[in-house]
C-alpha cells in the first residue's frame, strides 16, 4: 500500500470520538491536509465524493471533511480519537476489508495528480487553554481555524494568554468558543490549532474582528494578552472552513441535527430513491 492509501485508512478510520455525544472535543486530533491544484477542486471533490461512499457501505467510524472559504485552496479530513492506542487499532477493519482497500487504492491513485503535498498532523486537545463544549455543536457549518506559531522557548507565554482569555471569559459567564490542539507531529516548530465551530458563514467572519481586539475582555486583561503576544507569537494565519456534506461520513446525530445539510452526504443519499426514466 502506498504512503497516500496508509494515510487515507488512518483518516477513514477514525474512531466515535468524533460521534459521542459527550461535549468535550476528542482528546487527540488527526487532520489530513490536501492542498488541491488550481482548477482541480471540482474533479478531487468527485473522487473525494466516491471515498466517501465506499467508507459508508463498508460501515467505517464518522469522519467530517471542511474545504477552505478563505486563503488557499485546501481540504481537511478530520478524525477523533480518546488516545493513540484507539487511533491505531481503528485501522484493524480495512486491513481485513480487501475490498474496501482496493477501492480506496483506486481512488488515492485517482487524485494523485490533482493534489500537492498532501501532510498527515497529529494534534493533543489543551483543555487548559479554551472551553469548547464540543468540536461538531448541533447546527455546525463551517469552523474558523488559527494557526499560531510560537517561538522556542516561550510557549509558557503563549499558554498563558489562552488560559487568561478562558478564565476572564469563565468569570463573565460568557461562551469561550475555542478548542484548543498543540500539534504533536507533521509539523516542526511549537504550532498550536484553535478550532471555533458556527452554523453560519456571517458568524464565522464577524468572529474574526474579536481576534483582533478582543473587546469582549476588560481593558487589562487586553494589555496582558497583547505583552503576551508580543513575547511568543511569531505568526498567526486564520481560515475559514466549510464542512462539505458529500466528501464525509456523518455521524447519526450530525443528521438528525441539520438533516438539511447533509443531505448530499452517502447515509441521506442511499436513501434517495432513484428517478424513473
Amino acid at each position: 500500500m502506498t504512503r497516500l492509501c496508509f494515510a487515507a485508512f488512518l483518516v477513514f478510520s477514525s474512531l466515535t470520538a468524533l460521534a459521542q455525544k459527550d461535549t468535550t472535543p476528542p482528546q487527540i486530533l488527526q487532520v489530513y491536509r490536501d492542498p488541491v491544484k488550481p482548477v482541480k477542486l471540482p474533479e478531487y471533490a468527485r473522487v473525494e465524493a466516491e471515498a466517501a461512499q465506499a467508507c459508508y457501505r463498508a460501515n467505517t467510524w464518522p469522519y467530517f471533511t471542511v474545504q477552505t472559504v478563505t486563503g488557499p485552496q485546501e481540504v481537511w479530513f478530520v478524525s477523533g480519537f480518546d488516545t493513540y492506542g484507539a487511533m491505531e487499532r481503528s485501522a484493524e477493519p480495512f486491513v481485513r476489508n480487501a475490498n474496501l482497500a482496493a477501492e480506496l487504492n483506486r481512488l488515492m491513485e485517482a487524485k494523485t495528480n490533482l493534489v500537492s503535498d498532501p501532510a498527515t498532523i497529529f494534534l493533543r486537545y489543551r483543555e487548559d487553554l479554551g472551553r469548547n463544549t464540543g468540536l461538531v455543536r448541533p447546527g455546525t457549518r463551517y469552523f474558523r481555524a488559527t494557526w499560531t506559531s510560537v517561538a522556542p522557548g516561550r510557549e509558557g507565554d503563549f499558554e498563558e494568554s489562552q488560559r487568561l482569555i478562558r478564565s476572564a471569559r469563565e468569570r463573565a459567564g460568557a461562551a469561550d468558543n475555542r478548542a484548543v490542539y498543540q500539534v504533536t507531529s507533521g509539523i516542526s516548530g511549537g504550532l498550536y490549532l484553535t478550532f471555533s465551530p458556527y452554523h453560519t458563514f456571517q458568524e464565522a467572519a464577524e468572529s474574526l474582528d474579536g481576534l483582533l481586539d478582543y473587546d469582549d475582555l476588560d481593558e487589562t486583561v487586553r494589555g496582558k494578552l497583547h505583552e503576551l503576544f508580543a513575547a511568543s507569537v511569531t505568526s498567526n494565519q486564520t481560515f475559514i472552513f466549510s464542512i462539505s456534506p458529500a466528501m464525509s461520513n456523518p455521524a447519526g446525530e450530525w443528521i438528525a441535527d441539520d438533516p438539511e445539510f447533509w443531505r448530499t452526504s452517502p447515509p441521506l443519499q442511499k436513501q434517495t430513491p432513484a428517478r424513473k426514466p
